[in-house]
């Protein structure tokens, strides 16, 4: 007799863990440490012998790695869920107050509802880890950038030294976690097949390889659409009744989104293949630049998920 489904929302804080079970309703509270995730553990062994479980949380930051990590090693059944579509959720449910306790009741919830359409969290720690030094490198720039911005301003000339120095140093920290990235790839031989098969492709460099080996890892194991949805370049239609307006693209992970515009800027610039004609077609026709874009980025991700599932470079068309 198969084991009834029990939904598991885990709300996850800096130091704390709130848990709760539905439809059951119980509520359980566990601290985000060892000693915490341990009890934690036990309680879902312990619920694992009577009910099919499915885990819900949401990411914060890095706070739920740990969590990630002993759900993946206990071999349950996890889904890292979107915050924002966990919030519109919740204003569904004309639920406005938020606190710890009824976040995880919404995300339990949430998953309930929707779990048939999503797919399941795969830990991997050597992406995470990669993750982590991709999102470092990001920050050193920004930061860079940033300060190099405030340099033009600035009319003291002791502070434009202090700030040209400080400049110089995060510019000197990001290629030095470059230099890490690289090594981390080169390591593992299942990410130096998947950044080489990447970066036939075109428009991706290392820097790009490295954001979607890092925040995409489940690239090449998904459908066309789930790829191009994932990163939000995936347009859905909108109307009603005799009105009809222009489809929109929304939602997807920032940092993909990101290094994928680079990706497709750059092709667009070089005016040569498949892609950079499919961009320069769209403009001719009199789509608006980011209009084209945003179709160069999702032919893009299409393309590289189809490369990565296939295990072949890439081939023109």
């Amino acid at each position: 007799m198969p084991q009834p489904d029990l939904f598991v929302g885990i709300d996850v804080a800096k130091n704390e863990l709130v848990v709760r079970l539905h439809p059951l309703g119980e509520e359980r509270r566990f601290p985000n440490d060892k000693a915490g995730l341990k009890a934690l553990e036990r309680r879902l062994k312990a619920l694992a012998a009577r009910y099919h479980l499915l885990i819900g949380f949401e990411a914060t930051g890095g706070y739920e790695r740990k969590l990630a990590a002993l759900l993946d090693r206990l071999g349950l059944t996890a889904y890292l869920l979107d915050p924002a579509r966990v919030r519109n959720f919740a204003r569904a449910e004309r639920q406005l107050a938020k606190t710890d306790p009824l976040d995880a009741a919404v995300i339990a919830r949430c998953l309930a509802a929707l779990h048939p359409e999503l797919t399941p969290y795969r830990h991997d720690p050597q992406a995470a880890r990669l993750a982590e030094h991709v999102r470092m490198r990001d920050l050193a720039v920004a930061q860079r950038i940033q300060l190099g911005n405030q340099l033009e301003t600035l009319d003291d000339p002791a502070m434009r030294r202090l700030v040209k120095a400080q400049v110089g140093k995060l510019k000197a920290l990001a290629l030095r976690i470059e230099k890490a990235i690289a090594a981390l790839i080169a390591a593992s031989p299942d990410l130096t097949t998947r950044e080489r098969l990447m970066r036939s492709a075109p428009g991706i460099g290392p820097i790009v390889a490295a954001c979607l080996l890092a925040h995409m890892p489940e690239l090449g194991a998904l459908s066309s659409r789930q790829a191009a949805a994932l990163v939000g370049v995936a347009p859905f239609d909108r109307q009603s009744g005799t009105t009809r307006k222009p489809g929109r693209c929304a939602g997807g992970r920032p940092a993909v989104r990101r290094c994928l515009y680079l990706a497709a800027l750059a092709i667009a610039r070089s005016k040569k293949g498949p892609l950079a004609q499919t961009c320069q077609r769209l403009r001719d026709t009199g789509k608006p630049a980011k209009v084209a874009l945003v179709a160069t980025m999702r032919k893009l991700i299409i393309t590289l998920n189809a490369m990565l599932k296939s295990q072949q470079t890439y081939r023109p068309a």
